[in-house]
């Protein structure tokens, strides 16, 4: 019940950073349009590469595995650097704020870019699982029937577990300057006081961006039906899409908020300084 109430109290902590940061929406913004862009980069020149592959003598398909693992690599190098550079500034403007301050975006983005290398190094490291795990899907897909349940059911389980002890990673980047490999050891021992709150966040903010989400299609589908067919359908879904877009975003910023508030509190033991103090009254109750 603690964990619940803390939890509550710092998921309003959270949307008041971001009425007072709303530039920070922009951050999940530029990360995906950049990821489009990056992917499709990527894509395009090797979708090439395979149709050339196919048309070459039977040797080519084993030089093409080598390579598409190569691609993958890069791909999930690059997704990872885009998606931590962002979630950093995002982390950056949260510290600021509760510590009294006011970043601003361009601010923001210098600290990011001051951390370019620790960054790079931690993408690294997060591609290099990513590809473990995306050759372990392969060699189960080689497998077929019972060898390839159990390899998928392992590497979900090692997908889940990197996923969860990952989860402070990015503000022990920010807040500590310390190694990708010890960011994550610190990650999981934050991780360990404060799972409670963890997972009532994983749940609760879940629950309200489903039903936010379910809310948009809802009424996306209810206005279709009451405009006449043509453009007026075509507005309404451009609307909803535009609607949807600005509940996935908000809830990204919002999950980011709330880790960096829990690290905050699992690494002092003390709730993050008030950012308005006729406003915010202490989020967290130490733990004894």
């Amino acid at each position: 019940m603690n964990a619940i109430s803390r939890s509550w109290n710092i998921t309003k902590l959270t949307f008041s950073v971001i009425g007072q940061d709303k530039e920070m929406l922009l951050f999940p913004l530029f990360a995906s349009i950049a990821s489009i862009l990056y992917v499709a980069a990527i894509l395009v020149p090797s979708g090439v590469l395979q149709v050339l592959s196919e048309s070459d003598a039977a040797g080519a398909g084993a030089v093409w595995g080598v390579v598409e693992y190569a691609i993958l690599f890069v791909v999930y190098l690059g997704l990872s650097f885009i998606a931590t550079f962002f979630n950093v500034c995002v982390v950056y403007t949260t510290k600021t704020r509760f510590e009294g301050g006011d970043a601003t975006f361009m601010e923001s983005i210098r600290f990011g870019m001051s951390k370019i290398g620790i960054i790079f190094q931690w993408s690294l490291l997060a591609a290099t699982v990513g590809l473990f795990l995306a050759m372990l899907e392969k060699f189960a897909e080689r497998l077929g029937g019972v060898g390839e349940f159990v390899i998928k059911i392992i590497r979900s389980v090692l997908g889940l577990v990197w996923s969860v002890v990952t989860l402070f990673v990015v503000p022990v980047l920010v807040y500590e300057n310390v190694s990708s490999l010890e960011a994550v050891r610190r990650s999981k021992d934050i991780l360990k006081k404060t799972w409670g709150e963890s997972f009532v966040r994983a749940f609760g903010l879940g629950l309200i961006q489903f039903v936010c989400i379910l809310a948009v299609i809802g009424i996306t589908a209810g206005l279709g039906t009451l405009v006449p067919q043509g453009p007026g359908t075509l507005l309404v879904v451009a609307l909803g899409g535009v609607c949807l877009l600005g509940v996935i975003l908000v809830f990204n910023v919002a999950n980011t908020i709330f880790n960096t508030a829990l690290y905050v509190y699992g690494s002092t033991g003390k709730e993050p300084a008030a950012f308005d103090a006729q406003v915010l009254v202490s989020a967290f109750k130490a733990k004894g």
